[in-house]
């Protein structure tokens, strides 16, 4: 009786979880196969792997083994290559559309918000959108000291925080970095609308719709089937109207087109890739990619090598096919760069790799992968120069001049 009230559990538990995976699955042994391939239920090291009802050291033991491989590598010879095509454009407008570093978010520390922002001054970097809020779940504190901390923290480094494009190119005449913020997602704005024109004022120039996962707002990338609400297009109207920019990222490829139709303003995609190149839900397909080329936005290739290609390789040559993909359907005028790497990426999975409603390993969330760095943006633009046949202008447009003409329209105007 006793081993059977046992089995009885352990059987009702493993049916519970199986029913709260919320994607489509078919249960093998050890596991599970999904979209994304083989979700492994017991092996830390396999290429996808389930958090939902490990232990808080099992999850950490994964995001010390992942940990392993973000750094995507550089030989000598290739960095000093990099390095010599970095000195031919040293005084060109340097761009990295997304930086995670928010002093209130989970996973996050003073420390890494300097390393992250140091690293991004010693690479030449003019201005960078600092990432401040994903969800309200991933937040320690509230927005604002979320969003004051971590001003505070890039005003110390010596960095000025700016609301126009005609800032950033002041302060890069005077040889001084920028940088605004930016949210990943908007979920704030459902009860208050009138928050997107408070944190303009704080600084909040860019901000999306959601983070991975529908909210009232609009569709997200994980579901990927549902676009902007009734209550997304008045946020659109307020983002418009405080000099905000919408971003596509993380969203829905409905939501990136129906974005771009609403706004009166170019909208943007900080840190996409294409689906044309990698299906992904995380990816946008041509359609939203045209969308927002039409809307006179930009979409902003990102380093993360589960977003770039199967084998999660994030090595310049692999960001540059998306690069040119995405040039080849809006023109090499509507790219961008945005690294997205994440200076405390072991913390961070081990904080969040649980939330498996934001990171499902179904679609490939969680999975082993290298990330570009942000010395390696000028590898990228070689790439584009030496292999593609890019001018010196297009390729000035890549590293932030093009990014720069979206944000002025937001910003300046």
């Amino acid at each position: 009786m006793k081993h059977t009230l046992i089995a009885s559990i352990l059987l009702s538990s493993t049916s519970v979880l199986a029913h709260d995976i919320g994607h489509e699955h078919e249960h093998v042994e050890g596991g599970w196969n999904a979209k994304a391939g083989f979700v492994s239920d017991v092996d830390i090291q396999s290429k996808l792997w389930s958090p939902r009802g490990k232990s808080q050291q099992e999850i950490l033991e994964r995001a010390k083994y992942l940990n392993l491989m973000y750094n995507s590598p550089r030989t000598p010879e290739q960095e000093a290559k990099d390095n010599a095509f970095r000195s031919r454009f040293s005084d060109a407008i340097y761009v990295n559309t997304i930086l995670p570093a928010a002093l209130g978010v989970k996973g996050f520390s003073k420390h890494h918000i300097v390393e992250g922002l140091q690293r991004n001054v010693n690479a030449g970097v003019t201005f960078t959108s600092l990432s401040t809020y994903n969800y309200p779940s991933s937040q320690m504190t509230t927005e604002t000291d979320t969003f004051n901390k971590t001003s505070a923290v890039a005003n110390e480094l010596g960095l000025k925080k700016v609301y126009t494009v005609k800032e950033v190119r002041h302060n890069h005449a005077k040889g001084i970095p920028s940088y605004s913020l930016n949210t990943q997602g908007a979920d704030f704005a459902i009860a208050d609308m009138s928050l997107v024109g408070k944190y303009s004022e704080m600084g909040v120039k860019q901000m999306n719709f959601v983070y991975n996962s529908d909210n009232a707002l609009a569709g997200g990338g994980s579901n990927n089937d549902k676009g902007v609400t009734e209550l997304g297009k008045e946020f659109i109207k307020e983002a418009n109207k405080n000099g905000v920019i919408v971003d596509v990222s993380h969203s829905s490829s409905q939501t990136a087109i129906d974005a771009a139709n609403y706004s009166t303003k170019p909208v943007i995609a900080s840190h996409s890739n294409a689906y044309g190149l990698h299906p992904i839900g995380r990816n946008l397909t041509d359609e939203a990619i045209l969308a927002v080329g039409k809307s006179g936005g930009a979409v902003c290739t990102t380093g993360v090598g589960m977003f770039l290609n199967a084998e999660g390789d994030a090595s310049p040559e692999a960001f540059a096919k998306h690069v040119v993909y995405t040039a080849d359907l809006i023109g090499k005028d509507k790219t961008c760069f945005s690294t997205d790497f994440l200076h405390n990426y072991q913390d961070f999975l081990a904080a969040l790799l649980s939330d498996t409603d934001q990171y499902p390993p179904e679609l490939g969330m969680g999975g082993p992968t290298a990330n570009i760095t942000v010395e390696q943006g000028w590898a990228v633009a070689r790439v584009l120069s030496e292999d593609y046949g890019w001018t010196d202008q297009e390729v000035r447009g890549f590293l932030g001049e093009n990014v720069l003409r979206v944000y002025e329209a937001n910003w300046d105007n």
